[in-house]
């Protein structure tokens, strides 16, 4: 069933939101050139990184010119937080801001002769925010940003240059479904509009309802329209090619169609588009990748480059478990690779080479380069691969495991 509706109140139940992707960012011109800093083409990028010690967290946000460019990040150089602070960040801004990982606060960061200057807070405590999301926060402009806020049903707008709330926009009750945790997609966004959509699995997570909400923001008058969509679920992912926005399912859904046959748990991999002066998703589109990778393999696509290209995690179910009981954690274990294959067509796709592994969740594209993080098996030292030329070659090492990255110039 699709429809289409126009106001927005009450509340929805606490959201699961899919884990790290690149926010990209754009700082101002009070930026240092200092050697090694800002490489040929004056790039700048922040890693946020972790090392946790018997269950204490301290983080590490650390400015590199070069992702791929093979060295140890030195942490003496770092922005040092405990707990489980936020990066948020968007191109072309001029600032960027870091949630807290002890309240719901948060500070607006510049870089300043090579160094991260923390400017004013902002908290959202009085709203009843209990603990900050990751990709939760959609800046539109300087003086705009958007933060999602699941468990309290509504989305927060809020000026991040004068670190002001300006309002607040309720989300409707049939968003929470009983028994079911709601999950929301990362963000899509093109000029005067913001996108993202609402699904629900189980609490154990091998179980997705079918169908989604889409959920679409007037970025000019903050008017929310939602439509419901029945053909795909588990929509986590998205993606911007050109004007058009993707949204595709993610690895729950996956293990539902894997694992738990014939009980509509799950469904072959699906995305769906919202072409140029569309509203809600396309009706006469459907897509799906599970051609392209033939029998035995459960596959979704996690990013698509500049150059066209779609980046696929996929589960070998030879290898990878799908016995009646497989839970999350067994299905994340092994068994799994990358692949790439030209979204225009979806045809034609090759593995990277390297053996099956365990289940990544962390990936970045930066332009047409695609990272994935590669960790010891006991987290003490992690690397970004870059996988972009056809064999991984590593980029940046540092001591723990990434969490984000930005690339704030």
């Amino acid at each position: 069933m699709r429809r289409e509706v126009k106001s927005g109140k009450s509340s929805f139940a606490r959201g699961l939101v899919a884990v790290a992707a690149l926010a990209l960012a754009s700082c101002g011109d009070d930026e240092p050139s200092d050697p090694g800093e800002g490489g040929n083409d004056g790039a700048r990028f922040l890693v946020h990184s972790a090392v946790e010690t018997n269950g204490s967290r301290m983080n590490y946000f650390t400015l590199v010119d070069s992702l791929d460019e093979a060295r140890v990040l030195d942490y003496s150089r770092s922005l040092e937080l405990p707990g489980r602070p936020r990066l948020y960040a968007a191109q072309g801004v001029g600032f960027f801001a870091i949630g807290s990982g002890e309240s719901p606060t948060i500070t607006r960061y510049e870089v300043r002769d090579g160094a991260l200057v923390a400017g004013e807070r902002l908290s959202f405590q009085d709203l009843g925010v209990k603990n900050l999301g990751a990709q939760a926060v959609l800046f539109v402009s300087a003086t705009k940003a958007y933060y999602k806020d699941s468990a309290q049903g509504q989305i927060i707008v809020w000026n991040p240059r004068e670190m002001v709330i300006e309002k607040t926009l309720p989300l409707p009750k049939e968003f929470t479904k009983q028994g079911y945790a709601t999950g929301l997609s990362q963000w899509a966004s093109r000029e005067g509009e913001a996108f993202f959509s609402v699904g629900w699995s189980t609490s154990t997570y091998d179980t997705v309802l079918p169908g989604t909400v889409l959920v679409r923001i007037d970025t000019a008058t903050d008017e929310l329209s939602w439509a419901e969509d029945g053909r795909c679920r588990d929509l986590s992912k998205t993606a911007r090619v050109g004007d058009t926005l993707y949204f595709f399912s993610g690895v729950i859904n996956g293990l539902g169609h894997a694992v738990k046959k014939d009980t509509n748990a799950g469904q072959p991999d699906c995305h769906l588009r919202i072409s140029p002066g569309s509203r809600t998703f396309d009706s006469d589109f459907v897509g799906s990748v599970a051609p392209a990778l033939g029998a035995d393999k459960e596959g979704f696509i996690v990013s698509v480059g500049e150059d066209g290209t779609a980046w696929l995690q996929v589960a070998d179910t030879t290898i990878t478990p799908t016995a009646p009981g497989t839970t999350y954690s067994e299905w994340y274990s092994k068994g799994w690779s990358w692949w790439k294959v030209p979204f225009a067509t979806l045809t034609g796709a090759t593995r990277v080479p390297g053996e099956p592994g365990a289940y990544n969740s962390f990936t970045i594209t930066a332009g047409s380069d695609f990272f994935i993080s590669q960790s010891a098996s006991d987290y003490s030292t992690s690397t970004l691969m870059e996988l972009s030329s056809g064999t991984p070659k590593s980029g940046v090492s540092f001591p723990g495991f990434v969490l984000d990255v930005a690339r704030i110039r």
